[in-house]
């Protein structure tokens, strides 16, 4: 849970157990852990990654789960303006004890990426991440009602712009890509938190180099041009110890939202769909976690 992206690097959301029996959970969203300045859709996303983290932790555990996101709310709600004044039930999710469901072993690989997951909020030098980790990043946004796309260079160009207008350097040698939804209701804002999530800790599970000891089929031999199958072109290898990394580049949305406009595309587009994130995704060097901060204990300090 607690290893959940957040934009700001915070956390605002508190998690309970619920019911007579125990066999709920009920995700908070708390805007007293936030910068008062933090916008309603922030949080929600912040949530939503929680949310999917939640649900990954249920599910590596063997137990089936029913969701249900914004709980209690119809169309009078005054859910948006709550969101950053005060504490908030934002989703509530039931565990089924008799329902037994063993993880595959996809499920496990993703749980265990949760502790490897690298968020950067900075600029850092990283290698292009390939494409067919890419894809697999898309498809597991999909799957949570989030639709990730990589950026043509035009389109780069345009983000890049309009991101350094608002202050903030990016490097033009990184990949962008786009979260959006199908709209902008808080419904898919925590929608987008759980794309968001989802693909990042995929993107994680599938580039684990030997320096975080997974993902042999993939820092083995990766093939991605036709030429990289000639016996005289060796294949492209994932160098050890680098893994998927990601920052955030939300400027030119957020100055959308500041003048309370409709967020849209800064390019001509036939889609129909809200921006919710821009992300920078590159390889860079991944540090091992220690397992005493892994599991919580407090490590032992040395002279």
């Amino acid at each position: 849970m607690q290893s959940a992206p957040s934009i700001f690097d915070k956390r605002p959301w508190e998690v309970v157990l619920a019911g007579e029996a125990r066999n709920s959970v009920e995700l908070y969203a708390d805007a007293s852990r936030v910068p008062h300045d933090i916008s309603p859709r922030e949080i929600a996303i912040s949530c939503g990654a929680a949310l999917y983290n939640l649900r990954l932790s249920i599910r590596v555990a063997g137990r089936e789960l029913s969701v249900w996101m914004l709980p209690g709310l119809d169309q009078g709600s005054p859910l948006i303006d709550h969101l950053t004044a005060t504490r908030v039930l934002v989703a509530s999710v039931e565990i089924m004890p008799d329902r037994i469901d063993p993880p595959t072993a996809g499920i496990q690989e993703l749980y265990e990426a949760m502790w490897l997951q690298h968020i950067n909020p900075g600029d850092y030098a990283a290698q292009q991440v390939p494409l067919p980790l890419l894809v697999e990043m898309e498809n597991a946004a999909a799957e949570e009602h989030g639709w990730l796309r990589i950026l043509h260079p035009r389109e780069q160009k345009a983000i890049l712009r309009a991101t350094v207008r608002g202050g903030e350097l990016a490097s033009r040698d990184m990949q962008l890509m786009t979260l959006s939804t199908d709209d902008d209701r808080p419904l898919d804002w925590l929608r987008a938190g759980q794309a968001l999530q989802h693909a990042l800790l995929t993107g994680t599970r599938y580039s684990m180099s030997s320096g975080t000891g997974r993902g042999e089929r993939y820092r083995s031999s990766l093939k991605y041009r036709l030429s990289d199958f000639h016996p005289l072109h060796p294949p492209d290898r994932v160098p050890s110890s680098y893994g998927v990394t990601a920052s955030f580049l939300t400027q030119s949305l957020e100055r959308e939202d500041q003048d309370q406009v409709q967020r849209r595309w800064p390019w001509p587009t036939f889609y129909n769909e809200v921006p919710q994130v821009v992300l920078q995704v590159g390889f860079s060097p991944v540090e091992r976690v220690p397992a005493p901060q892994l599991y919580g204990a407090q490590p032992t300090e040395t002279e």
